[in-house]
């Protein structure tokens, strides 16, 4: 027996089959790509005749989307099963079936009464409860009769004739009871059970309902649940240490971008970052000094001491020259030895002058390069007080905690007055202009979701939202075997809230199977190799057997002998047989 369950569809399987009064077994099965297993199936039977309860409670899961439990069913007649998934009553149906009174007799087949629905094996099965209630009024009857025949013996008086009379008739109706139930056990007219009789097919046409087979041409309809997710969601976290004071800001708040929502309390900041700005402007008034004395003041002092220098040179080579001469003219006897060593010690005196010029000036130059390295040291000492100084200054600026987007509280993380560290997470914000609409597909509709495919997810109220797929996860996950699939979509007003569950539908490509069509999901009864559908051929019923390609639960698409236009069974499918008259509506 079949039955919708929302999106997907539930196929029930009772054993022995038909049912039984006596235990009987019950298999519940969800199919279709909208089946998500439940929490739990519950169970509930009812005899709708007498308005009586019967077996119910809590199925026990033996697969995924496979559910098994027991009924204890006492009586035969006309039954009703109720299976609802988990605590939603629209995901609920009830199954109807009668419940036969013994065994199926192969007897009965071997001796031509198979025909006959409701016919029990010949002979009457209550001949010998009426026997054995005759026998012990018999018995009774007999024994109050042997305590007369005694009590007139002890007496010494004679059995009265009637006596002897009623024991011979005791004992002939003794027989005749026991033959009358041997003879009707075996050979009196078959009982009839009314319970079965309702069963009996007639030969009117069975009423069902008729759906077209589609061409699968178009695209195929995956259906998966969803989820509506924020565009994205982070945490603003402290940048500075401190107190945290004037945060007002809780869960719902909208901020704006630059925002302020919180002010860190801690005066050691700003005496940290003044401290530092003073030093730094030591450092670079200090770097200045050196850069003035390494460019100006020491090529100055370069430059009088090559001046300098110079001239004594000069005045040196003069004077060499000069004592070349006056050493000619001591040998020639022109000038005296006195004269000789008066322009010697002048000599003497400009060489001295000479060599200390040009100490001087390479003094100067050592000087210079001292002051280069005094300045370059200088600037690197005022570039990194200056780092520091501004790293302070921006420690000390960091004591405003401002919201980096428009963006929509989801949760306050620490209370006003805490001390926090840096780095400290105190709020987590969703942007919401934007969501994301995600849905787990199964791993084998992933071949025919691509990006831009067209995108439906349907909210609880009933609003439809339209937009295309943004991006497909390449592989399914091993675990699950799903694939999220992504929709970006714009939310100004924020209509679509964060966390709101969807049902997705996602037109994707032709799968292009040869000789597809598409069916409603109902029309499909049974599976594996034994799936078929039925089809009317001339209101006759025609099982057809199919292979499932897809399946979402509302449309199926299968493959068979099966083409565009053929009318199919979608109610009243599970009682036909081959060849079976059928009137047919369309649905």
């Amino acid at each position: 027996m079949m039955a919708r369950f929302g999106n997907a569809q539930g196929i029930l399987t009772l054993r022995p089959d038909p049912p039984l009064v006596g235990n009987v077994h019950a298999i519940f099965e969800l199919r279709g790509t909208g089946a998500q297993a439940p929490d739990f199936v519950r169970f509930s039977s009812i005899m709708p005749s007498m308005g009586m309860h019967g077996p119910s409670g809590i199925a026990k899961r033996t697969g995924t989307n496979h559910y098994e439990f027991d009924m204890a069913i006492q009586m035969a007649a006309p039954w009703a099963l109720s299976i609802q998934l988990a605590d939603s009553a629209r995901a609920a149906a009830t199954f109807q079936f009668i419940v036969g009174s013994g065994s199926p007799s192969a007897a009965n087949s071997a001796s031509g009464m198979s025909g006959m629905p409701g016919m029990t094996e010949a002979g009457d099965a209550n001949a010998w409860r009426t026997a054995t209630l005759g026998l012990v009024i018999l018995f009774a009857v007999g024994g109050l009769v042997a305590i007369l025949v005694v009590r007139s013996r002890r007496r010494g008086g004679r059995t009265p004739n009637w006596l002897d009379r009623a024991v011979t008739l005791g004992a002939i109706a003794v027989v005749v009871i026991i033959g009358a139930a041997v003879a009707q056990s075996r050979f009196a007219a078959p009982s009839m059970d009314m319970s079965a009789m309702s069963n009996v097919k007639g030969s009117a046409p069975s009423p069902v309902t008729l759906a077209r087979a589609e061409g699968s041409a178009q695209g195929q309809t995956i259906a998966a649940p969803g989820i509506i997710q924020a565009f994205f969601t982070q945490d603003v976290v402290t940048r500075a240490p401190g107190v945290l004071r004037d945060f007002t800001a809780y869960n719902g708040t909208r901020v704006r971008a630059g925002e302020t929502l919180g002010i860190l309390e801690e005066p050691e900041l700003g005496a940290q970052a003044a401290a530092a700005q003073a030093g730094a402007n030591s450092d670079a008034a200090t770097a200045e000094a050196a850069m003035i004395e390494a460019h100006h003041h020491a090529p100055n002092e370069i430059r009088i001491a090559q001046t300098n220098a110079a001239a004594k040179a000069d005045r040196a080579s003069y004077w060499r020259t000069e004592m070349g001469r006056e050493k000619m003219l001591l040998d020639n006897g022109a000038v005296s030895a006195q004269e000789y060593q008066d322009e010697q010690a002048q000599a003497a005196a400009a060489y001295a002058d000479a060599e200390t010029a040009r100490r001087q000036e390479q003094d100067a130059m050592a000087n210079l390069e001292m002051a280069q390295q005094q300045a370059l040291s200088a600037q690197q000492r005022a570039a990194s007080s200056g780092s520091a100084a501004q790293a302070a200054a921006v420690m000390a600026g960091y004591t405003r905690i401002v919201a980096p987007d428009d963006a929509i509280v989801v949760k306050r993380l620490v209370d006003p007055g805490t001390y926090v560290p840096v780095g400290t997470p105190v709020l987590r914000i969703a942007v919401v202009d934007k969501a994301r609409i995600q849905a787990n597909i199964a791993q084998d509709d992933l071949p025919a979701v691509r990006t831009g495919a067209p995108l439906d997810a349907t909210l609880p109220d009933g609003r439809v939202v339209h937009a295309r797929v943004t991006s497909v996860q390449p592989a399914a996950d091993p675990t699950t075997h799903t694939a999220l699939v992504e929709a970006i979509v714009d939310n100004p007003d924020g209509r679509l809230v964060p966390g709101t569950y969807v049902r997705v539908i996602i037109v994707g490509v032709s799968s292009r199977v040869a000789n597809a069509v598409n069916v409603p999901s109902s029309a499909i009864v049974g599976a594996g190799v034994d799936t078929i559908v039925w089809v009317d051929v001339n209101a006759t019923a025609h099982r057809v057997p199919v292979r499932i390609i897809s399946d979402d639960g509302t449309t199926a698409q299968v493959s068979g002998d099966l083409k565009a236009g053929d009318q199919v069974v979608v109610e009243g499918a599970t009682s036909l047989e081959e060849g079976m008259p059928i009137a047919g509506r369309t649905s």
